[in-house]
């Protein structure tokens, strides 16, 4: 007699195989169901693989409340493996691969999301959330179309303006090029500060989480103890460092915090923490997002240092931040 799970597995494979066939319309949920029972499940079986899907989509709903962006895509997609006739679940996919694009800028997700709307409109025809989503779509499309026009329309008078700039660097005396070089790395060091700030931010909150979680469980661990000494004492370090070891202690307290929430996860059985899990992973999720922008940000300032740094000693490389 196969076991539940290997049921459970034959079914998101049949699903999984089904939606990716060139079938114009997926089988109903009898057809499924009557599939389901002939593969040797059980109607209790049956239910309770219903009930397991309807739970995925209330915890990618959490997920994607909290801008846990990708865990609640995932999340959508477990609960339509399951039944493929979520029309909640298909939202939430919709819904979160459209916030991946505009947060991340993945083009992917841009053609994922028109995707699902439309797999939506063909569940529910009458779906406005769907059209929605659709219309914000359009305006991004459009938008990048006006973008190229704009540059085909003065790509000639561009190359002008850039043969001017060219002869006028060349030009001008030794100190203008310097002065030149010196406002490049000016403005990129700002960019640099202002994407860290961002990263500050999300550090913030990510701060604010943390004390509750620690207040919520009770768990005797000693690589657990371990690390929550360790984290007070970059804490306390923080306190006095400048801009360079500030980011390079706020990397390592966030691999401590995420090594620290991981054993939570593993040890702690209640439910009553599930919530503020969920946040936490929000906050680390948006820690990694614009850590990500703030390491592009500092490489472009990092080059020309190396570049120019020589001549302008006062610029000095800026560390990379490497919390996950």
């Amino acid at each position: 007699m196969s076991t539940f799970e290997e049921k459970l597995n034959k079914h998101i494979d049949k699903v999984i195989a089904l939606q990716n066939s060139e079938r114009e319309k997926m089988l109903s949920p009898e057809e499924l169901k009557e599939l389901d029972l002939s593969l040797g499940m059980t109607e209790e079986e049956w239910t309770a693989m219903m009930k397991k899907a309807e739970k995925n989509v209330d915890l990618a709903q959490k997920h994607l409340y909290y801008k846990n962006y990708r865990d609640a895509y995932t999340t959508a997609e477990s609960a339509l493996s399951l039944n493929p006739h979520l029309t909640r679940a298909l939202i939430v996919l919709a819904d979160s691969a459209l916030k991946i694009y505009e947060t991340e800028r993945d083009e992917n997700f841009f053609d994922k999301a028109e995707k699902h709307a439309k797999d939506i409109l063909r569940q529910e025809p009458a779906e406005n959330r769907a059209v929605e989503i659709l219309s914000e779509l359009n305006k991004y499309r459009k938008a990048e179309k006006k973008e190229k026009k704009k540059f085909f329309k003065y790509a000639a008078i561009g190359s002008g303006i850039l043969i001017v700039i060219f002869s006028v660097i060349f030009l001008q005396p030794e100190k203008e090029k310097d002065n030149t070089v010196k406002f490049e790395l000016i403005e990129a060091e700002e960019n640099a500060d202002a994407a860290w700030a961002q990263v500050e931010n999300v550090l913030a909150r990510r701060d604010n989480l943390i004390p509750q979680l620690f207040d919520a469980v009770k768990i005797k661990d000693a690589r657990f103890e371990q690390l929550i000494n360790e984290t007070k004492i970059i804490r306390e370090k923080l306190a006095e460092s400048d801009f360079g070891d500030k980011i390079s202690l706020q990397s390592d307290l966030q691999k401590k915090y995420s090594e620290i929430t991981q054993i939570i996860s593993e040890n702690n059985t209640s439910g009553d923490i599930s919530t503020l899990m969920i946040q936490i992973e929000g906050a680390y999720n948006r820690i990694s997002v614009e850590g990500k922008r703030y390491n592009e940000a500092a490489k472009q300032y990092n080059i020309l240092v190396k570049k120019y740094g020589s001549d302008y000693p006062e610029f000095k490389i800026k560390p990379y931040f490497k919390g996950k």
